[in-house]
């Protein structure tokens, strides 16, 4: 393993659906505690190349590397156990389910009283508010989600991620249900999880006004290959998009 090698490198990975290849010898590396923003019209790869990196589907060919070790991921648990983790827009939040509910599920806290174990509640209401507030943001957490802003709910996707301390955090078309504001507040909460925590991250989002704000680096696929990987005062909204056109 080299000195201090990048958090991933991804070495000429293709990936093929039967007669379809989605992707095409994509290669790139990304710095420890950077941001990448990955963009690219529709059925240019990035998702596919997400779901390969967090373990959801396996390459047709090449290799990925994390923190300089080749690393082989049969499904999202193998990729977690490495330090992966993906969030979808809002999926894995239960509407019916309260803030802290959603925030602990699948991991409760138990506590012994007697012979018998019962959940911690208000230990999991603690860590989720500090949590949450941590990154500068105050919610309620017994709140249902259903009740929540587009903008909050994926404060706690991201939140609820973060908590496994993961080395690289990716999402996949977070932001399609923000308002303004809400797109504002969670740039400024995931840049603070980012300088905090130094988690690296990778975005993919259709909104490139968003990716040039929240990215230190910029990678274009166009047809399931890279046109461009740069940083992101080396290109322009206009640019990308001259990259993304076929």
């Amino acid at each position: 393993m080299t000195e201090n090698p990048p958090i991933l490198k991804v070495e000429n990975v293709s990936k093929n659906f039967g007669g379809v290849q989605a992707l095409s010898n994509v290669s790139f590396e990304l710095e420890r505690g950077k941001i990448l923003g990955l963009v690219g019209d529709n059925g240019a790869g990035k998702s596919t190349l997400l779901k390969i990196i967090a373990g959801n589907l396996q390459p047709s060919s090449g290799k990925i590397y994390l923190d300089g070790e080749e690393v082989h991921f049969n499904s999202p648990a193998d990729a977690m156990k490495k330090g992966i983790a993906i969030t979808y827009d809002f999926m894995g939040l239960v509407d019916c389910a309260k803030v802290w509910e959603n925030f602990f599920m699948g991991r409760e806290l138990a506590r012994r009283l007697g012979f018998f174990s019962v959940l911690d509640i208000k230990e999991m209401k603690r860590i989720t508010a500090e949590a949450i507030a941590r990154y500068g943001y105050k919610l309620d957490v017994d709140r249902e989600v259903e009740s929540l802003s587009g903008d909050e709910r994926q404060i706690i996707a991201v939140t609820r991620a973060v908590e496994f301390q993961p080395k690289l955090l990716l999402l996949d078309e977070a932001f399609t249900m923000l308002s303004v504001d809400g797109r504002a507040e969670v740039i400024e909460f995931l840049k603070e999880v980012n300088k905090q925590s130094g988690i690296s991250m990778i975005v993919v989002s259709h909104d490139l006004d968003l990716v040039k704000e929240l990215s230190h680096y910029i990678m274009v696929l166009r047809a399931g290959e890279k046109v461009f990987f740069g940083k992101n005062e080396d290109i322009s909204v206009d640019e990308i998009i001259e990259y993304m056109l076929p």
